[in-house]
């Protein structure tokens, strides 16, 4: 493939993260790492490329962000493109694809879009697909592998009961499965070849977006409460003898799906 264009996010790395005032996630000071879905993604944009072909990394975030996409070209990418703007902040998952199509659009045409399937800071799994529907492709979620045929893919889908196998035409957008395609590491040869390229940085403006459709005001839900709650044991007898242990599994499972 010519073009891939792979999206990927920047999450805490801490196990826990305070909010703030309009409950979004505190980012400031605090330690960032590549989602683990979208480093899938990107793998298997390097193993989709043509010899000839390119791969462009693109994210949104603050400008701490230029750093780290420089070693993701040392492991690889073509391009890396950092959308950054405080206009940006508190984007909902509508006003991030938003921003997101804006973006690709200016990037000019594109064989595949690449995804993780969801991010684990905030877990909707709703940006491939609404990313997809703006910009007019077949979308595709939960791939845990890819391959070519000629101008279409053949895509393997997790579901909760099993595995699906699935072909589409191209361009479309896949989101990846974390853990499906490891992400290599840096070469000497990468990093001597990253230090000479620069990150491109695009704000809304250079995107054509007006303040209205990005960040709180193109949002379109907003956080109004949050809070933790533990979700306890389930209780129930306890069975040391491990036949009727079993039964009372058998039995549990056909509660949740009989």
């Amino acid at each position: 493939m010519k073009h891939i264009l792979v999206c990927i996010k920047a999450v805490p790395a801490a196990a826990s993260v305070q909010v703030d005032g309009q409950y979004r996630l505190k980012r400031d000071g605090v330690n960032l790492q590549w989602n683990i879905a979208d480093e899938s993604a990107l793998e298997a944009a390097f193993r989709l490329k043509d010899k000839d072909g390119t791969v462009t990394v693109l994210t949104m975030g603050p400008p701490k962000l230029e750093a780290p996409l420089k070693d993701l070209l040392a492991r690889g990418a073509d391009r890396g493109v950092l959308v950054t703007d405080r206009l940006l902040a508190g984007a909902d998952t509508r006003a991030t694809a938003a921003t997101l199509k804006a973006a690709a659009e200016k990037l000019g045409p594109v064989d595949l879009i690449l995804c993780g399937r969801r991010a684990i800071d905030g877990e909707t799994g709703q940006v491939p697909g609404e990313l997809a529907a703006a910009l007019g492709i077949p979308c595709v979620s939960n791939v845990e592998r890819i391959q070519r045929e000629g101008d279409s893919l053949l895509l393997s889908r997790r579901l909760e009961d099993g595995i699906q196998l699935l072909q589409t035409r191209t361009p479309a957008l896949v989101s990846v499965c974390e853990y499906s395609y490891p992400l290599r590491l840096a070469g000497i040869l990468g990093m001597r070849r990253a230090r000479t390229m620069q990150v491109t940085l695009w704000s809304g403006a250079d995107l054509g977006m007006a303040p209205e459709e990005c960040g709180l005001k193109g949002s379109l839900t907003k956080v109004i409460a949050m809070e933790s709650k533990f979700p306890g044991l389930r209780k129930g007898p306890k069975e040391t003898r491990a036949e009727q242990g079993i039964a009372v599994v058998r039995e549990m499972l056909r509660e949740v799906r009989p």
